[in-house]
């Protein structure tokens, strides 16, 4: 495999209704806050009229006129033909967002393959690719590749008739294999990644591409994704990620991710799992649920067993999931058994958290219910009746979207905030504040 080859290229869709899972705080006196409370609101709902912002947020009318006619005058948003059922009298005007006016960068990165969709502001994928990127070869020739790897997606997006900003009304907003010290925005002692230890990513992005660089690990990422498709009815809710490692994104009740004291939050990879005690994790430490069911210690064991497929380019969970579609009994098992081994780990952070819901995204999850099948049973026998009472455990409702699905809502949730929702606007718009209320 090259260091960069096109794995798949996906035509424009449109990504389902995303809300941020969380309630947004009560907008404050100053326009900002104010602005940014109503275009959120109006990206949540999809349209919506003044007289519901007013219900929402609950400010005065005048308020959410001035402002609202504020944001229609920059561009921000823009009339929509009324969605409501019929009612007598004069329909209410309905806004929404005007899609054209900024974009997010959203990346899924991994350790084989990495995904690059352009979002447009409404959630409509304008373009997308995968690619495989050599992430062993380090950190700055895998994001130099990266970068290229944008720049053909803004030309393919063009090419396809779409309108893209400029970068400056672009966010870049990237789901990492690791977990992320917020402060230098780079990897934290990944262990599937060691060589980018440190390393400043986030500004080695913002220089290549040109606009803020927002990082996340990715299964926060996924996390945010799958509860902005579900809704606040699905919180707290956990993203367990099998793959290459393992690991959890946390989403709590109030639709925050949870990262911790130090941001370490969810590295459940290097809980001890039975029957691993002698198996040496990259971490050092020995028994690690990462070392005995993650996707390249189920392919060691079948590569063991001589059940290998070595007529294939195919590579981590994608050749994984080549020989589950095979069918063999043998495979399936060494399959069964990882999942178990992960089940013991959820059972624990079910005790631990409660969550209402858990969502297992990987690779596998289009081909086998295997994974699936394996967490369960191990979770509902361990796991305190009190805690799976009204427990959930299912793969993501996103399929492979949920990634995107979240980075977009990172990016989205950025450029309507306070501090940059005036940055936004159409050349021709007017560009007068409304006085402060």
């Amino acid at each position: 495999m090259t260091e960069q080859s096109i794995i798949r290229t996906v035509s424009t869709a449109t990504l389902p209704m995303l809300a941020w899972p969380g309630p947004e705080p009560t907008a404050q006196v100053l326009t900002e806050d104010v602005l940014s409370a109503l275009a959120k609101r109006i990206a949540d709902n999809g349209s919506t009229s003044k007289a519901e912002l007013v219900r929402l947020t609950r400010l005065p009318r005048s308020t959410v006129t001035t402002h609202v006619d504020w944001l229609l005058n920059r561009g921000v948003i823009v009339r929509a033909a009324d969605k409501g059922p019929m009612r007598r009298g004069r329909p209410a005007d309905q806004v929404e967002l005007n899609g054209d006016i900024a974009a997010v960068i959203a990346i899924e990165m991994g350790v084989v393959n990495t995904t690059v969709a352009l979002v447009d502001l409404r959630g409509r994928i304008l373009a997308r690719r995968r690619v495989g990127l050599a992430t062993e070869q380090g950190p700055d020739r895998t994001l130099h590749s990266l970068a290229d790897t944008v720049d053909a997606v803004f030309t393919q997006a063009q090419e396809e008739g779409h309108v893209t900003p400029p970068r400056s009304r672009c966010v870049t907003a990237i789901a990492v294999p690791a977990r992320v010290d917020s402060r230098t925005r780079s990897p934290m002692r990944p262990t599937v990644i060691p060589s980018w230890d440190g390393f400043p990513m986030g500004q080695m992005l913002e220089t290549l591409l040109g606009c803020p660089a927002l990082l996340e690990d990715d299964c926060s990422v996924r996390a945010v994704g799958e509860a902005g498709h579900l809704g606040s009815d699905s919180l707290p809710l956990i993203a367990i990620q099998l793959g290459t490692g393992i690991g959890a994104g946390i989403v709590d009740g109030n639709g925050d991710i949870f990262r911790g004291a130090s941001g370490s939050a969810g590295d459940v990879g290097h809980i001890p799992c039975t029957g691993a005690e002698d198996v040496l994790c990259n971490c050092g430490a020995r028994g690690c649920v990462e070392a005995a069911a993650a996707v390249p210690a189920m392919l060691k064991r079948l590569e063991a067993a001589g059940l290998a497929d070595h007529d294939t380019d195919l590579r981590g969970s994608d050749l994984l999931a080549h020989l589950l579609l095979g069918r063999d009994p043998h495979v399936t098992q060494v399959v069964r058994e990882g999942a178990e081994k992960l089940g013991e780990v959820v059972a624990t952070l079910c005790n631990v958290l409660n969550p209402r819901r858990v969502v297992v995204t990987s690779a596998l999850a289009s081909v086998s219910h295997d994974v699936l099948a394996g967490v369960r049973s191990v979770v509902y026998q361990r796991a305190r009746a009190l805690a799976t009472k009204d427990l959930v455990i299912d793969y993501s409702t996103l399929g492979d979207d949920v990634g995107i699905a979240g980075a977009y809502l990172i990016g989205r949730r950025y450029l309507l905030s306070a501090a940059h929702i005036k940055d936004l606007r159409v050349v021709s718009a007017e560009q007068h504040l409304p006085p402060a209320s």
